[in-house]
């Protein structure tokens, strides 16, 4: 082996996949807790549009008993009453009277009305319990269907101040008096003051950016909580997410804009029983959203404490196993040459040759010293003398087999642990370092001049008189001297 040891990961294998478990988990977990986020999310809005629903509803039933008390009693005056009274009323001040006493004491029976009266085949008032308004044409449906088919039903209609009998923003209900034929020949109206649609509006407490509004079957905005004069007696767009403002009977819910103030809001909407009138709650999304926003916040900040917290530990764990791979590099690599210092050497070569004697394999050992080496410090100096030794160094792990092991003892000398080689093999293995040395390597001095040396190399083998580390490198080493002796540049085995 021409390393002492193999490169080691960054990280163990088995921490990183403890730490690869960790993750997993987190990820897991994170997205469990993001799809538990979304339902819960999911959740707060449905139960917030059935809220909506629901207080629509409520309302729209409310509000529907006053016009359907309001309709009760303008169908009684209706049925007190002939086409024929209508068309005297005007002629005749005894028909007119009665009628304007009906008028007066069915107007005392209903709480939110402030106008009743009849009105003639041209939709103009012929008595009412305010007898000013007699003669005034009325602005109301009836008006736009004079001398046409109409049905027998309750019409509700918004009139602004500018269009109303009594120059008040106004609510009509108004009930049809058709002839034989069906076409209209008079009717009956009552006027409820949007004043008080707006005060009965105002009565249901509403949270910061709620909305609870009353609107037409045109789609007019007739009342709003909180008051925003402004937008009273408006024709509104629809808001989207919803297929109309208009006859849903059964009521919807859906999350749209508002077209009153930009905000987005879980609206529920329904219409008043039997007459053309919507209910629409709206709930601001933001504020209904707001504790589940904060539940993501924290759920986002305990993450990212949760991941720093997992990267530090990370960090310095793997600081600390690095520090460790470094000290354990210092103790067992040459620092100049990066190969196997003498500590290592003896560690592994004892191993390596007691694996040998027990399994009756060859092994054998080869100690290498620089030729002349002090004359190359003495001569180039001693920078000069390190790329040498580092030289020779690299020269033995190209050199050398991958499974032997090379290592300095110390100084120009150097040792190699030969694997399962026998003395003939180590002969050739030293010698062909020699030569590779002395043919094919040279360093620079300083200024660039190179510098040629060569080596001395003894060779020793496991034998019955040496069965030890120790015993056999003493041989080497004997070689080594021979080999000097000799002259310098040459292979000797012991």
């Amino acid at each position: 082996m021409t390393i002492p040891t193999k490169k080691r990961l960054p990280f163990p294998v088995s921490l990183l996949s403890i730490y690869g478990v960790i993750g997993l988990c987190g990820i897991v977990a994170g997205l469990w807790l993001a799809h538990d986020l979304e339902v819960s999310r999911a959740s707060l809005i449905s139960e917030r549009m059935a809220l909506a629903l629901q207080t629509s509803k409520f309302m729209s039933q409310r509000f529907g008993t006053t016009i359907l008390t309001t309709d009760f009693v303008l169908r009684d005056m209706v049925s007190r009453t002939t086409p024929e009274d209508l068309d005297l009323a005007t002629k005749n001040p005894g028909v007119e009277s009665r009628l304007s006493l009906l008028a007066q004491q069915k107007l005392a029976t209903l709480r939110d009305v402030m106008g009743l009266g009849f009105l003639d085949r041209h939709a103009t008032f012929v008595a009412a319990a305010d007898r000013h308004l007699i003669g005034i044409k009325s602005n109301s449906f009836l008006s736009t269907v004079v001398g046409m088919p109409v049905e027998d039903r309750a019409n509700v209609d918004y009139v602004p101040s500018a269009k109303s009998a009594n120059k008040q923003p106004s609510v009509l209900i108004s009930r049809p008096i058709p002839t034989s034929d069906g076409r209209f020949a008079g009717g009956a109206l009552a006027a409820i003051g949007l004043k008080s649609a707006q005060d009965w509006i105002e009565t249901f407490v509403v949270g910061p950016n709620d909305t609870i509004a009353l609107i037409d079957g045109q789609g007019t905005l007739l009342a709003l909580n909180p008051r925003r004069p402004e937008f009273i007696g408006k024709e509104l767009k629809y808001p989207a997410g919803a297929s109309r403002l208009g006859p849903q009977r059964d009521g919807e819910s859906f999350i749209s804009v508002s077209p009153v103030d930009g905000r987005e809001r879980i609206y529920g909407l329904s219409q008043a029983e039997a007459v053309p009138l919507t209910i629409l709650v709206g709930f601001d999304l933001i504020r209904t959203l707001h504790e589940w926003q904060q539940r993501v916040q924290l759920f986002l900040i305990g993450g990212v404490i949760l991941l720093v917290l997992v990267g530090i530990v990370f960090f310095m764990h793997w600081r600390t196993l690095k520090q460790s791979e470094q000290l354990r590099a210092m103790a067992i690599v040459d620092p100049l040459t990066g190969i196997a210092n003498r500590r290592q050497l003896t560690t592994v070569g004892t191993r390596e040759i007691e694996k040998a004697t027990r399994y009756r394999h060859p092994a054998s050992l080869l100690m290498i010293d620089i030729d002349h080496f002090k004359a190359i410090n003495d001569t180039w100096g001693h920078p000069a003398g390190d790329r040498v030794i580092q030289a020779l160094a690299k020269a033995m792990v190209e050199t050398l087999r991958v499974t032997d092991l090379v290592g300095r003892i110390g100084g120009e000398e150097f040792a190699a642990v030969l694997t399962d080689t026998d003395p003939q093999g180590a002969s050739v293995l030293a010698d062909r370092l020699r030569e590779h040395i002395a043919t094919a390597t040279s360093v620079n001095t300083d200024e660039g001049s190179p510098i040629h040396f060569t080596i001395s190399v003894g060779v020793a083998s496991l034998s019955d008189e040496a069965t030890t580390f120790d015993q056999v490198l003493k041989r080497a080493d004997q070689a080594l001297y021979e080999a000097k002796h000799q002259g310098r540049n040459r292979v000797v085995l012991f």
